[in-house]
């Protein structure tokens, strides 16, 4: 018994038709003569198509013995830029130093969020964490806003010398960033002013 599966590319208007042959033998392939009387035209590029930049400068000319095109000896040159019209201003890039910071403290066995303004160097407990900032920066009125704190949780039940749960930056932007893993307390910038 015999299957015959007929596979076409409506797009070439061509087909190819597999025949399965009984069990135990390997598939085989036959092709109409429409098939390969498309496969053996060269295509041409769209209308409108600049092929040196498709194919790279020389593209033509830069083809193997067989047919297929040879990668660029050169890299292409870069386009010219577009003529500077309006001037730019560079952005600053340094942070703006503020005292207070506004931080957002998740109690995650009680659901519950309470908003914490604390000034920086000025230590404040929450359950069994004791929050220091550090350093409250924003970003200048230039750039897109952010703020970030430099943050160190201990834990007021560690036995003393032992290092800081967290001690790191805190973005308001992008607060996942943060490595602070405590099962109970999480902690989020809103701001510093």
């Amino acid at each position: 018994m015999t299957t015959t599966v007929r596979h076409c590319l409506v797009a070439l208007s061509a087909c190819a038709v597999l025949t399965a042959l009984p069990t135990g033998s390997s598939w085989a392939q036959s092709q109409d003569p429409s098939t390969a009387a498309i496969q053996g035209q060269s295509l041409a590029a769209p209308p409108n198509t600049d092929e040196s930049k498709v194919l790279g400068s020389g593209a033509a000319a830069n083809t193997t013995a067989s047919g297929e095109i040879a990668p660029p000896v050169t890299p292409p040159a870069p386009e010219a830029a577009p003529p500077a019209s309006t001037a730019t201003i560079p952005a600053s890039t340094s942070w703006v130093a503020k005292s207070q910071a506004d931080l957002i403290v998740l109690d995650k066995i009680y659901g519950s969020a309470r908003e914490v303004t604390t000034n920086v160097g000025t230590p404040f407990t929450e359950r069994f964490l004791t929050i220091t900032v550090l350093a409250c920066y924003v970003r200048p009125p230039d750039l897109a806003p952010d703020a970030a704190v430099f943050l160190q949780v201990t834990d007021t039940k560690a036995p003393a010398g032992t290092p800081p749960k967290f001690r790191g930056w805190v973005f308001a932007a992008e607060p996942a960033l943060s490595g602070m893993t405590d099962p109970a307390t999480d902690v989020s910038v809103k701001g510093c002013h």
